[in-house]
C-alpha cells in the first residue's frame, strides 16, 4: 500500500518570476506544479510576448487566451507591476524581500540597469537565490548575443546532425532547446535551495542556454578529441543498429520505427515476417554485415512494412523483444492509451473560455504528486493577494500606485 499523500514537496517556496517566453517560464512553471508559489510579474507596457504569439483559443485574439502561454504558465499568480518606473522597481524588491527565489530570462545587462541585479537583491533579502538565464551567460564573446529556439540548436551544432547526408542541416520540430534546458534550470534551482538549507547562503545562478543542450550530441565531442572526426548527418542510420529507421506502413501518412541491435533480436524479426526468402541472405546474417548493407536492408523492410497495420505490428515486435513505434502525429498523442492511463494531461477549465490541455509532468511522486490548481493566470489577476495580503499595501496607496501607471 502506498503511503499517504501529504503537502506538495514544494509547498512555502516563493518563486517571484521575472521570466518570459518559454525557456524560464517552464521551469517555473514546473515547479509550481510541485507546490512553489510563482509569481510572475508583468505589465501592459512590457507583457511577456509570448501572450502575442500567433496561437490562441478560438477568435479571441487576447493576452488572456493564448494557448502558448496557458502551455507555459499553468499553476501560477501574476501581478501587475511596471519596472520602468522607480516605484515599479522599489515594489519588486519588496516582493523580493518575501521571496526565495528570484528568475529572469532579460537580455544580459536589463536586471542591473532596472537595479534589480543579484548584488541589489542580496541587500533586501540576503539568501535569496537568482537565476539569470540567458543565451550565453553573463560574460564571455557571446554575452550580449540573442537567441531562442532554432537559433539555439544551430549554434549547439544539432542542426549540422539533423537531416540526410546528401542534404542540408535541419532544424529539430519546435523549439527543442526551449523545452529541454527548462528541466535542467528547474534542477539546479532546487540544488541551490537544498544547499542554503544546509548552509543559510543564497547565491547566484549564470544560466547559459548555449550550453544546456551540447549534452544531446552523447559522444560527438570525445569522438572529436580523441579521433579527430565530426559527426556528420546520418538520417536514420545507426552506427550499431540494422535494420534502423522509419518504414512505410498501411494507410496513408502511416510509418513505424523499428530499431535491432543484435543478432538475437534480427532472428526474432525473421520469425515475426514469415521467414521471408530476404531474411535468409547471408548478407545479412550478422550485425556486421547488415551496417554494411543497411540501404538494401531498408529497401526491404519497407516492402514488408508497408503492407502492415502500424499499431499492430508495434504490438507484435515489442512482443519478440524488438524496439518499435509508431510514428504518431499529435491526434495520435493526444489519444495514446498510456498517456491516459497515466493522466498525462490537464484540462483548464474556464467559464466562458474553450479548455486547454497542459500537460502534467512526466514523472510521479508517490509521497508529493504534481497537482493542478489553478489554469494560467490572466494578466494582474492576483495583484490584489500581493500587494493587499502579501506586501501589506493600503487602499489608498494601492489607488495611487495605479493612478501613477506603477501598477497597470
Amino acid at each position: 500500500m502506498s503511503e499517504p499523500i501529504v503537502e506538495s514537496a514544494l509547498d512555502g517556496i516563493r518563486i517571484a518570476d521575472f521570466g518570459a517566453g518559454g525557456i524560464d517560464p517552464i521551469a517555473t512553471s514546473f515547479l509550481a506544479d510541485f507546490g512553489a508559489e510563482v509569481i510572475k510579474v508583468e505589465s501592459y507596457t512590457k507583457m511577456d510576448f509570448i501572450r502575442g504569439t500567433e496561437l490562441f483559443a478560438g477568435e479571441k485574439r487576447e493576452p488572456d487566451n493564448n494557448l502558448v502561454f496557458g502551455r507555459y504558465n499553468q499553476n501560477k499568480f501574476s501581478v501587475l507591476m511596471n519596472l520602468k518606473h522607480p516605484k515599479g522597481v522599489a515594489l519588486a524588491k519588496r516582493l523580493v524581500a518575501q521571496s526565495d527565489v528570484v528568475t529572469e530570462n532579460f537580455t544580459v545587462g536589463v536586471i542591473q540597469r532596472l537595479g534589480l541585479g543579484y548584488e541589489e537583491l542580496v541587500k533586501v533579502k540576503p539568501d535569496i537565490i537568482m537565476l539569470s538565464s540567458s543565451f550565453a551567460g553573463q560574460d564571455g564573446p557571446y554575452r550580449d548575443f540573442r537567441g531562442q529556439g532554432d537559433v539555439i540548436a544551430a549554434m549547439q551544432g544539432i542542426d549540422d546532425i539533423t537531416g540526410w547526408p546528401d542534404r542540408g542541416p535541419v532544424s529539430p520540430a519546435g523549439a527543442f532547446c526551449d523545452h529541454y534546458i527548462p528541466w535542467m534550470w528547474a534542477t539546479i534551482i532546487i540544488v541551490a535551495l537544498e544547499c542554503r538549507r544546509r548552509t543559510g547562503k543564497g547565491m547566484f545562478i549564470d544560466g547559459s542556454t548555449f550550453q544546456g543542450c551540447l549534452d544531446v550530441l552523447d559522444t560527438a565531442f570525445a569522438d572529436y578529441s580523441v579521433n579527430g572526426r565530426v559527426l556528420t548527418r546520418r538520417g536514420n542510420c545507426h552506427p550499431n543498429a540494422a535494420p534502423h529507421g522509419v518504414y512505410r506502413c498501411a494507410g496513408e501518412e502511416r510509418w513505424l520505427a523499428i530499431t535491432v541491435f543484435n543478432d538475437s533480436e534480427w532472428r526474432n524479426l525473421c520469425r515475426l515476417a514469415g521467414d521471408p526468402r530476404w531474411t535468409a541472405d547471408a548478407r545479412f546474417s550478422t550485425v556486421t554485415g547488415r551496417l554494411e548493407n543497411s540501404s538494401e536492408l531498408d529497401r526491404l523492410m519497407d516492402d514488408w512494412t508497408s503492407t502492415q497495420v502500424a499499431e499492430e505490428l508495434m504490438v507484435k515486435l515489442q512482443e519478440a523483444g524488438i524496439a518499435a513505434g509508431v510514428v504518431k502525429n499529435a491526434k495520435d498523442v493526444y489519444e495514446d492509451p498510456q498517456l491516459a492511463y497515466r493522466e498525462h494531461f490537464w484540462e483548464s477549465a474556464e467559464e466562458g473560455m474553450k479548455p486547454i490541455t497542459i500537460e502534467a509532468p512526466s514523472a510521479r511522486l508517490s509521497l508529493t504528486p504534481a497537482r493542478f490548481r489553478r489554469r494560467f493566470p490572466f494578466m494582474g489577476e492576483h495583484s490584489d493577494y500581493v500587494y493587499h495580503d502579501l506586501l501589506k499595501l493600503s487602499a489608498e496607496e494601492y489607488a495611487s500606485l495605479v493612478d501613477e501607471g506603477v501598477i497597470n
